[in-house]
């Protein structure tokens, strides 16, 4: 089984770097100088304590994953659409298609355009970044949840795929509820990420203080109040499990504050803003989610 990672940033590269030493055929679609490190000088790749320089298959040629069972969209939500657009070339009607985004809408947005694949939405709990062009940390965690959302022949890659990431060293399985593993997810993002780009501190130490904990308790449980609004069930024990949770993570540093730091675009309309947006149209109120939308925008470098 060869499995390709559509996006190969921090997490594609942490989950590629991990399946390639355990032996399996992996290609990373990848671009820019991050590209041509790899290329030229393999992936360098830290993680529990250890460092690795792995030679791995990496290109920024889509036709590279034509020959894949396994597909991992792991490039971020903004850059989604256009990736998709990218590998619609090269998708065949055999072949599964994973999506590892935050927030809670890239399975539909795969399984729209390409409604004869199967769709598999996955949850990455990990903290990993991209150090310098060729170089990933991975920090903390790591495990991999996936649930089935469209059906499709490449359903049968499935327990595969979960059998080779296991081997691997990611703790993997399967959830028969997606949308709730989806907005669990979520729910972690809604409370943490936009606070920690926007006060640069690590998720551990918010979680530690109780002024900044009560924001995140707050923005979480504005996110849960919609969620019951839509049948989705996550409730307040998710709240305290992730910030429990947290609080025995290494330095996280999220993927907002990373794209702060890197000038680029977050992700803040897919967790924040999407969770204010939706409780608008609904008649909720969810005005810490509203409050910290509005300052990652204040703070985003133009585009």
């Amino acid at each position: 089984m060869k499995i390709g990672f559509a996006g190969a940033g921090a997490v594609g590269c942490h989950y590629g770097s991990k399946l390639g030493q355990a032996g399996n055929d992996v290609q990373l679609l990848a671009r820019g100088e991050h590209l041509r490190v790899i290329q030229q000088q393999g992936l360098l790749h830290e993680s529990e304590g250890e460092r690795h320089r792995i030679e791995v298959h990496a290109s920024d040629d889509v036709n590279d994953l034509s020959d894949c069972q396994v597909i991992v969209l792991s490039c971020k939500m903004t850059g989604l659409p256009a990736m998709l657009s990218a590998i619609r070339p090269v998708v065949s009607p055999d072949m599964l298609l994973v999506t590892l985004q935050n927030g809670v809408q890239a399975a539909d947005i795969v399984a729209e355009m390409f409604p004869e694949l199967a769709v598999v939405a996955g949850t990455a709990f990990i903290g990993a970044r991209v150090e310098a062009p060729g170089h990933v940390i991975h920090s903390a965690a790591g495990g991999i949840r996936l649930g089935r959302w469209q059906e499709g022949a490449g359903l049968l890659y499935v327990d595969p795929l979960l059998l080779v990431l296991n081997e691997a060293g990611v703790s993997s399985r399967e959830d028969k509820d997606a949308a709730s593993m989806l907005w669990r997810k979520l729910l972690w993002n809604c409370g943490f990420n936009a606070i920690t780009a926007i006060t640069k501190r690590y998720a551990r130490v918010i979680a530690a203080d109780d002024e900044t904990v009560s924001i995140v308790r707050a923005a979480m449980t504005e996110a849960v109040a919609l969620a019951r609004v839509l049948g989705i069930a996550i409730d307040e024990r998710d709240i305290d499990k992730h910030i429990e949770m947290t609080l025995a993570m290494g330095p996280v540093k999220t993927s907002m504050w990373q794209d702060f730091d890197a000038g680029h675009l977050t992700e803040i309309d897919f967790i924040n803003g999407y969770v204010a947006k939706r409780s608008a149209e609904l008649g909720l109120s969810a005005p810490v989610n509203g409050m910290l939308t509005a300052l990652v925008h204040a703070i985003e470098v133009p585009v």
